[in-house]
């Protein structure tokens, strides 16, 4: 049976992405960038989970195939639903530019001296890989710099000049910096960013042949990207192809043979919360949004801890109880997982909300041509990938971040308009 939901997954997928390739303008939109998502990072674990399934039981490959199916399909289904006209209405906020480029600027700022603390401080790290310390809040603090890249972007590609362009490359840089040294995550926003610049300024969208290319390639770029990191560059950029291609191949045998993947991952950690009914209901959602904004270095750890149910903690230990299994350094539990652990099968409306709200934005960022909203989507997208790649609670506290700053430069941008009557 896990055969079969393997191929109704691999039937899913390519059906978000057919949706997209038969009118290209569609490629920037919620169902096919997942579908991608899903074709280069789910589909091929899928393959090598059953060829390699190690501590997963049969039972357990069938459910996080077949809930792996249900997320795929939900990124279509709730983009499908008829938009809401209140909340069209609502969310088509005027800005005046000449303040959004000020705000712009603001943010670039903050982002550029938070890069500057970031490069100045050596990270504490925790057992579990993840840094700690004043690092982590520079990091995020360091990610309004893109947001400003976004802004400028879409004002240069509007009013090509000097200075806008100058803009582009001094907000942009950070992020680039990101790219070169390998980071997928960054690598998709930086591409996708200027994609849809192009389209919602100058209708500009790729030939369909490269677009199928594109996906093609990125197949196998996210996990060489993993793998080599910065390395990749050094190589592409000295010309060196049969090195790359040799990397490529290491990078497939090594998940087609399959000793550490994400899906494994998903798959016990889904079957350790069916078997014991340890659902969480959105406490670990919770407690990313504390992670997120309750400074442990300002009101102490302790007090930070409280706040949370630390929910995912009781996961990682029925792990080593019920399989004896420690998650490798550096390896997610992907979305699947995390919105089944909270939800049972029903999590998987959660990319159906997802899809619905993005469903809303597209229509005011290209039909409306809302500024605001395209801010928004630029600045959402990024998070809308880690809901699959990490997990849907990551994603929401992410895209609380993007949410607060890009709401408070539209706050301040925003039109106020004035009238006057006369007799």
């Amino acid at each position: 049976m896990s055969e079969t939901y393997r191929d109704l997954l691999v039937i899913i997928c390519l059906g978000l992405l057919g949706w997209g390739v038969v009118r290209v303008e569609r490629i920037y939109q919620y169902p096919f960038f997942m579908g991608s998502m899903f074709v280069a990072f789910i589909v091929p674990q899928a393959f090598s989970l059953i060829s390699n399934p190690k501590q997963v039981s049969p039972e357990a490959l069938e459910r996080v195939l077949f809930v792996s199916c249900l997320c795929a399909a939900a990124c279509w289904i709730g983009y499908r639903m008829k938009p809401n006209p209140k909340w069209l209405a609502k969310l088509n906020i005027i800005v005046d530019e000449s303040k959004m480029l000020k705000a712009g600027i603001a943010l670039m700022a903050n982002g550029l001296f938070f890069n500057f603390l970031l490069s100045r401080t050596t990270p504490d790290v925790a057992a579990n890989g993840n840094w700690t310390g004043p690092a982590t809040i520079y990091i995020c603090f360091a990610q309004t710099a893109t947001l400003a890249f976004g802004i400028f972007l879409l004002q240069a590609f509007k009013k090509p000049n000097i200075i806008n362009f100058l803009w582009v490359v001094v907000s942009g840089w950070p992020l680039l910096g990101s790219v070169l040294i390998g980071r997928r995550q960054p690598t998709m926003t930086f591409l996708i960013t200027i994609g849809l610049s192009l389209f919602w300024i100058r209708r500009l969208i790729p030939p369909r042949t490269a677009t199928i290319v594109a996906m093609l390639s990125i197949t196998f770029l996210i996990p060489v990207l993993g793998m080599l990191r910065a390395g990749f560059w050094d190589l592409v950029f000295s010309g060196q192809w049969q090195a790359v291609l040799d990397a490529t191949q290491q990078a497939f045998d090594s998940q087609q043979k399959g000793d550490y993947l994400e899906l494994r991952n998903a798959a016990l950690i889904m079957d350790a919360v069916e078997h014991t009914g340890l659902y969480g209901y959105g406490r670990v959602w919770w407690d990313n949004i504390v992670f997120q904004w309750v400074p442990g270095q300002l009101v102490g750890f302790d007090f930070k801890k409280s706040l949370q149910f630390n929910l995912w903690d009781k996961y990682i230990d029925l792990l080593k109880d019920f399989y004896g299994y420690e998650n490798p350094n550096g390896l997610t539990f992907t979305g699947v997982a995390d919105s089944f652990t909270q939800f049972g099968y029903f999590g998987f409306l959660s990319f159906a909300i997802i899809a619905y709200i993005f469903k809303h934005l597209w229509i005011l960022a290209t039909y409306y041509q809302n500024t605001a909203i395209r801010i928004i989507y630029l600045g959402l997208v990024s998070p809308a990938m880690i809901s699959l790649t990490h997990s849907v609670g990551y994603s929401f506290q992410q895209a609380s971040f993007q949410l607060l700053f890009i709401g408070l430069a539209i706050y301040y941008s925003r039109a106020r308009y004035k009238f006057s009557y006369t007799d």
